[in-house]
């Protein structure tokens, strides 16, 4: 059944079991492959794989099989329920290739569907988890590449191309879907705040829920809606070999519609962090806005915006670390974004548009 209102509740349990025996069962089962290596990927509520597979196979939907592999994904409990939302994702993924946007490429099943939804046992509990198949695309990431000025423009040229691509693209999936990681969903934080143990930091995030539901929900209706990426962060772009230019995006798990700014404000959030230096969010807005410009609104609720997301990425990483402590890819964003935090929200307006250059 098809549960397009679930959210993520407090104290929920939704990530998959995953291990290799049960990857490698279910590349045979599903996609009629056998592997060859098994490694688990970074991932937050979900489970991927990259597989390498022999190139003999018994999938009659396939020509042939990728020489880099493929990315074997089994998405969260709560997403499984979303199979619509499953589906307006591999429209898209589908829609961006046809288009020269590099992104992963869903790989039929042996029934020749793009998904399959399978019965796993965790803790005595049985749930279904939706299984995809995907393109691997290799190269670098760019968290591990050098943070150049040149590097963020481009980073900001490609999410503005990508949201103007997107204008063209529309599912029904998308225009009631929730989850708790959109911006949207800033004011559900609330319940999640516990899991902060600093009171000072506890304090500080509900400053920024209640200034964001305030600055920029109340303003929502003046803003220009589309679908977006939603995580253009520094995991989800794959560099070209000179580590400049980028060679294709991943990870679409989070598309929505939305307002555009936030994904200006997403890719911003995490570009700043990864260069460690709050003013080189300027090279990215310079580089969205070669292709898209900013109005005046976009622009002051920008920085509560860019908050928001800290916010949203702080909180939810140390709820989902409580519950998952093996998980360390969780705390990635923890220290360096109280840091930041601390450091961009005292700001004034002024302060923050011209330090990115959007002072007119």
């Amino acid at each position: 059944m098809d549960n397009k209102d679930a959210v993520l509740m407090p104290g929920q349990r939704i990530r998959p079991p995953g291990n290799i025996q049960i990857v490698s069962q279910l590349l045979k089962e599903l996609y009629g492959l056998k592997a060859l290596s098994v490694t688990e990927l970074n991932a937050y509520d979900d489970r991927n794989y990259h597989v390498i597979c022999e190139e003999s196979h018994t999938n009659s939907h396939m020509t042939t099989v990728s020489k880099h592999g493929y990315v074997l994904k089994i998405i969260n409990s709560l997403d499984s329920q979303k199979t619509q939302v499953i589906e307006a994702q591999t429209e898209m993924l589908l829609f961006l290739n046809q288009r020269h946007i590099n992104c992963p490429l869903p790989v039929k099943n042996v029934q020749g569907l793009y998904y399959t939804l399978i019965k796993l046992n965790i803790d005595e509990c049985t749930n279904s988890y939706a299984v995809r198949l995907l393109v691997y695309l290799p190269g670098e990431l760019l968290h591990r590449v050098p943070t150049t000025g040149e590097l963020l423009r481009n980073v900001g040229r490609f999410a503005a191309k990508l949201d103007n691509v997107l204008m063209d693209f529309s599912h029904p999936a998308y225009d009631d879907h929730k989850t708790l990681w959109m911006l949207n969903s800033v004011p559900k934080l609330r319940q999640f705040t516990y899991a902060v143990e600093n009171v000072f930091e506890r304090e500080l995030a509900h400053q920024v829920i209640l200034a964001f539901e305030k600055d920029v929900l109340q303003t929502r209706l003046q803003l220009e809606e589309g679908i977006i990426h939603g995580d253009l962060n520094e995991q989800n772009f794959v560099m070209s070999p000179n580590g400049k230019e980028i060679a294709a995006v991943i990870d679409f798990g989070d598309s929505q519609r939305t307002y555009l700014i936030f994904e200006l404000a997403i890719t911003l959030c995490y570009m700043i962090l990864q260069a460690g230096d709050m003013a080189m969010g300027k090279h990215v807005i310079e580089g969205y806005q070669d292709i898209k410009k900013l109005t005046d609104l976009e622009k002051k609720i920008l920085k509560v915006t860019v908050c928001a997301r800290i916010c949203q990425s702080l909180v939810m990483g140390a709820y989902s670390h409580l519950h998952d402590p093996q998980n360390e890819y969780l705390l990635v964003t923890q220290k360096s974004g109280w840091a930041l935090l601390k450091k961009l929200w005292p700001l004034t307006q002024d302060e923050v548009l011209q330090n990115w250059g959007l002072l007119n």
